[in-house]
């Protein structure tokens, strides 16, 4: 159970990081996180809720699998209950999960096309009322821009949040050039 929620081959060279602040207990937000990922999973969306730069008529289904060592569960009921029940001990420091992001178009006469999958993994590290997450795009077209993922997952969090009566997450910033990242990780080392 202690490698549940982390992926030990966490890829090293990451494309972006976001920076938020969170006032309310760790254990409340992180469950927000699990429940707002599972609520997402097999949902269809529509990409204009996501980002502007979407196709005519295009639409996503997300899957999330969260960490346990070398592998990825489904977060179905199954997982959440196994992550609910972690958290009535403690808190993770580290939480990872993979996200696939199915994209599919409906033309004009009704039938479905399916395009390329994006495939990305999330690392959220929690330190002191801090959160920061990393975000890989393993493989795919990169439909979704990193900062309209980042507030595409924010705003499902905090939706999860608001009904637990709790405060929602403030993003304080997005980094993501893999430049600015090694520059700023330069300076936290100073």
């Amino acid at each position: 159970m202690k490698l549940l929620g982390r992926y030990n081959n966490f890829p090293v060279n990451i494309q972006g990081v976001a920076r938020f602040v969170y006032p309310s207990s760790t254990q409340k937000l992180q469950e927000a996180i699990i429940q707002a990922f599972h609520a997402l999973n097999n949902q269809t969306l529509d990409m204009k809720t996501i980002t502007k730069a979407s196709p005519t008529n295009c639409c996503l289904n997300l899957e999330f699998g969260v960490a346990n060592a070398d592998t990825f569960n489904f977060l179905d009921r199954e997982e959440l209950k196994k992550l609910e029940n972690a958290l009535k001990q403690q808190a993770f420091s580290i939480l990872d999960f993979f996200l696939a992001a199915r994209y599919h178009v409906t033309e004009p006469a009704g039938k479905r096309r399916s395009l390329k999958f994006d495939y990305h993994m999330l690392r959220m590290l929690f330190y002191e009322k801090n959160l920061e997450l990393l975000v890989y795009h393993e493989r795919g077209t990169q439909r979704i821009q990193l900062e309209d993922l980042v507030l595409f997952l924010k705003n499902q969090i905090d939706k999860q949040l608001s009904e637990k009566l709790q405060k929602p997450l403030i993003l304080k910033r997005v980094i993501k050039s893999q430049s600015e990242l090694s520059l700023q990780q330069a300076n936290n080392k100073l």
